[in-house]
């Protein structure tokens, strides 16, 4: 049985390094990052190992310090993202536009983070049904 050596979801590590990344271009030392977000410095070191789970939660508060978007963050860009967004809205989507212009603008980003998380969890399951068709026809 071959395994796919392309990842079905970003890992902790991965995010870890994308965090590192970002703050040093930005010049900022852990401490100070951290204080900003209000954790402790060893918390964040360990979130740009891998070794911690970064909360969604410190994950807005980080991105809102760099002014960074979340889908920016993740390089969201498929072929499926492109052909859906240049497609008309249909009635559901003007419903849920017009909900979303009745929130603040915290609820906004936090009603914007769910669906990136949605969107992220949903290509994850396709690639790995995908992975699972792939393999039992190889295998």
């Amino acid at each position: 049985m071959q395994s796919s050596t392309r990842p079905s979801a970003v890992s902790t590590q991965d995010i870890g390094v994308r965090l590192r990344r970002i703050r040093r271009e930005h010049r900022l030392t852990q401490a100070d990052l951290a204080r900003q977000i209000g954790i402790q410095q060893s918390d964040l070191s360990r979130m740009e190992k891998g070794e911690y789970r970064v909360s969604l939660d410190n994950l807005f508060k980080i991105l809102a310090v760099f002014d960074i978007k979340m889908a920016d963050f993740f390089g969201d860009t498929t072929a499926a993202q492109d052909a859906s967004a240049s497609r008309p809205l249909a009635r559901e989507d003007m419903q849920i536009l017009q909900m979303l212009r009745r929130l603040s603008p915290e609820g906004r980003q936090e009603a914007m983070g769910f669906l990136e998380f949605k969107v992220r969890r949903e290509q994850t399951d396709r690639r790995a049904v995908e992975n699972r068709r792939g393999e039992s026809e190889t295998g």
